[in-house]
């Protein structure tokens, strides 16, 4: 039987550079970390051949001594901790004192540094033997460089992928590192010619064109909190969104993490600003004290554990949800055209005036039978609710096009009805900065949106269905657990619930509209929204619920709606909170100005 034994230095080094050193990335990462970590306020990178054969970071910080030099590449040596205590207040970027060693027992590796103008050393190793060190005076600072790195672990060297792609790795280190130190000045060097200066800045928000590109540039500041506890940073407007979630960039006390819950926020926050699938571009920085958040538990530092996650949770989804609803966005164009010079487009409120008109909906329940809105108030105000869909009765007839006799409201805020594609899709000239607009309205959506938007601010709680006999539902100790604590406030959201057994809980009624619904599937769904945090989850919760009633209430496709109140609704629309997408995030409008429609015709160039 084999013998327990302590391995040499070198292996034990090789292996902690298996959890430290995946690839050139992370090394550059590393050793910013350290410059950064010394005060520097410059940085100079350098690299060949993805980093692979050549990497280098030099910079101006405090420099280390001859001694030093050795100390460096010694296991757990470090300037940043002093005893455990430490531990819970991290300020610094690194720690443990495993990197330098690390990605010294995988290259051949370079370390020059001094700690005045005119002194310095440098030391030289190879795969984790010292060859030697020399002096070598240099200006105040440290540079570290790399060459060939795995070049004696062939099995490792053969993991990292070709240099395009590990190129593209370093660029998005560079990235990450230096949208967090806006006051840092950079610059970058590759063997392809691709050379970065960013000078330093007051504001981060001059990182995000030389860093992102200049459509992220129409990115949105936000903010809130005070320190020690404060969250700020820019995100994309509902018109700006992406396939894949490569552009969320987090950050947490200027460390950049990857966090399932503060995913998990954003993503609570989003929800019914961007369509199933696309995703938003957000740049984050949340900003706790030390020990409200522990950043010992990944090799790599990349990931985070939040000592109250119940805080964080609602914290970030309200900040996120509250920007994103007061951004103010543009509408998607029909064509995928350039945009014609000029000003931004104006938000959609911007273009109407305030003026009464008639809605989709009647005060009077003799009008227009009744009106879409009051069925959708008799379910929120007591009365038995259909739990059919609703088609609310309009007056049937052909749809003419609106001329001069248009109501005044409409006149003054420029919108003509032109008619209706399908009966679906209503067809909207409006004025634009550029010149006239054509508008092209879904009206199901549009319908559902402001249905949406009067049910969920009410905050009424929905009609219920009381379950005869009540329904004991299995859930499991987990999942009981979670619920346990909101039992109470799922009344406002029309779930009359009560603890049952230690695995079980008691459902006595439901919304009147989801009577149809499996509860268990219906608690399950709650309980996984619980996991993440209360609050935001409820509402969000309700949210859901009120989007479906929403959905089921609004006009059908096919429903021909007379000129008035077809006009009404984009109104009404453009007085929504969110104009640009329903509460799903399906686009609601979509637009076509004359100088795209000319171009596309070959008018203009």
């Amino acid at each position: 039987m084999p013998r327990i034994r302590v391995l040499p230095d070198q292996v034990a080094n090789q292996i902690a550079a298996g959890e430290v050193v995946e690839r050139p990335a992370s090394v550059l990462k590393e050793l910013v970390e350290n410059a950064l970590d010394a005060g520097a306020m410059r940085l100079d990178l350098a690299w060949e051949e993805g980093g692979k054969r050549f990497l280098s970071v030099a910079d101006d910080g405090c420099g280390m001594d001859r001694d030093e030099l050795y100390l460096a590449l010694e296991r757990h040596a470090t300037s940043k901790i002093h005893s455990a205590d430490d531990l819970g207040h991290l300020a610094s970027y690194g720690f443990r004192g495993e990197a330098l060693p690390s990605i010294a027992s995988v290259t051949r590796f370079e370390l020059h540094s001094a700690e005045e103008e005119g002194a310095g050393h440098r030391l030289r190793a190879e795969f984790g033997v010292i060859k030697e060190v020399q002096p070598a005076p240099r200006s105040r600072g440290t540079s570290v460089t790399i060459r060939d790195l795995f070049g004696q672990l062939p099995a490792r060297r053969r993991f990292l992928k070709g240099t395009d792609t590990e190129h593209a790795h370093l660029w998005g280190v560079v990235t990450r590192l230096a949208l967090a130190t806006p006051q840092v000045r950079w610059s970058v060097r590759t063997d392809r010619g691709a050379e970065l200066v960013l000078p330093p800045v007051a504001d981060g928000g001059a990182r995000l064109a030389p860093l992102l590109g200049e459509r992220l540039s129409r990115l949105e500041r936000f903010s809130e909190g005070t320190p020690p506890w404060s969250l700020q940073g820019w995100l994309s407007p509902p018109d700006l969104s992406f396939r894949d979630r490569s552009h969320l960039y987090l950050f947490v006390n200027g460390r950049s993490v990857r966090d399932r819950l503060l995913l998990a926020a954003l993503a609570e926050g989003w929800e019914g600003f961007f369509a199933k699938g696309s995703y938003p571009a957000v740049v984050l920085f949340l900003e706790l004290p030390p020990e409200a958040v522990d950043v010992n538990v990944h090799p790599t530092k990349a990931e985070v554990r939040f000592r109250d996650p119940h805080r964080i949770f609602p914290w970030v989804s309200r900040a996120a949800r509250d920007a994103w609803t007061g951004l103010k966005g543009g509408l998607a164009s029909v064509l995928e055209l350039p945009p014609p010079p000029g000003p931004a487009i104006p938000t959609l409120r911007d273009r109407v005036g305030t003026q009464e008109h008639p809605r989709l909906w009647s005060a009077h329940p003799s009008e227009h039978g009744g009106g879409a809105l009051a069925a959708l108030e008799s379910a929120f105000g007591g009365d038995r609710f259909d739990t059919r869909p609703l088609d609310p009765v309009y007056p049937d007839g052909p749809l003419p096009v609106l001329a001069a006799e248009a109501p005044a409201s409409y006149a003054a805020a420029g919108l003509k009805l032109l008619g209706a594609f399908q009966d679906t899709y209503l067809l909207v000239e409006a004025p634009g900065d550029a010149g006239p607009e054509l508008w092209i309205v879904d009206q199901h959506v549009a319908h559902e949106r402001v249905l949406f938007e009067r049910l969920f601010l009410r905050r009424h709680a929905p009609a219920t269905q009381p379950l005869l006999p009540p329904r004991v539902v299995q859930l499991g100790p987990a999942a009981v657990s979670r619920l346990a604590p909101f039992l109470e406030a799922m009344g406002a959201i029309g779930l009359e619930v009560e603890a049952f057994a230690p695995d079980a809980v008691l459902v006595r009624a439901l919304p009147d509209f989801l009577v149809d619904r499996d509860p268990e599937a219906l608690l399950l769904d709650l309980g996984r929204r619980m996991a993440g945090g209360g609050g935001a989850t409820l509402d969000s919760f309700r949210r859901d619920l009120n989007a479906e009633l929403a959905c089921r209430a609004a006009i059908k496709k096919h429903h021909r709606l007379a000129p008035d109140l077809a006009l009404g609704l984009v109104e009404d629309l453009l007085a929504c909170e969110v104009p640009h997408t329903c509460p799903h995030g399906r686009p609601i409008l979509k637009k076509l100005t004359l100088a795209e429609l000319e171009r596309s015709f070959g008018r203009r160039s």
